[in-house]
């Protein structure tokens, strides 16, 4: 349940509850490496996840993506055979430095298929 700010109504009117707790991550993230497809304004590249959960990942790419880009992701699961196709936003960016170096994306799924989610819990408990 929602409160008239958006937070969850639990914490409504609680003094000392930060916008932090607010965005604070419930899905639990798997250390998982899967190729997957990312595509953004018009371009397409091959990275590697270092982590995922049903809430979204985490990944390796060789391009610094701008915080709030919309990207489409495509990868495929053990557990289903259709590819999981969904669109996430960037929700953080860790930049390095070196010109080897990759930069880690923190990408929030927009939303998951049912089939997706049920694919990705079966991947999550048989690994």
């Amino acid at each position: 349940m929602l409160s008239y700010h958006g937070l969850p109504h639990r914490h409504a009117g609680k003094k000392g509850f930060t916008l932090a707790e607010h965005f604070r991550r419930i899905d639990p993230r798997y250390d998982r490496q899967l190729e997957i497809e990312v595509q953004f304004e018009g371009k397409k590249q091959i990275s590697q996840t270092r982590n995922i959960s049903l809430g979204g990942l985490y990944l390796e790419s060789a391009t610094a993506l701008p915080i709030g880009t919309t990207v489409q992701l495509r990868f495929q699961l053990p557990t289903q055979p259709e590819p999981v196709e969904v669109a996430g936003d960037v929700r953080w960016v860790i930049k390095q430095e070196g010109p080897n170096d990759k930069n880690g994306v923190g990408i929030r799924f927009q939303g998951l298929r049912a089939r997706d989610v049920w694919a990705l819990n079966r991947y999550f408990q048989s690994s």
